[in-house]
């Protein structure tokens, strides 16, 4: 629902994940956010105006 939502706002959904990780997985942990990472530098900067057209959307459905 949430990648949805994202890309109605214009973000890729793409800068959303969600991992079940164990407190014993540490490697798996510093591995997952590690490759994360890297997904989210290649997808680069929130494109410009984005964000202003979520904050204003907010503004919209809360007033």
């Amino acid at each position: 629902m949430l990648k949805k939502i994202l890309g109605q706002m214009g973000l890729n959904p793409g800068r959303l994940r969600l991992e079940w990780l164990s407190a014993s997985e540490a490697q798996r942990y510093a591995a997952t956010v590690a490759e994360f990472t890297d997904e989210i530098r290649a997808l680069g900067p929130i494109p410009a105006g984005v964000e202003d057209a979520a904050v204003a959307k907010e503004e919209v459905h809360a007033g």
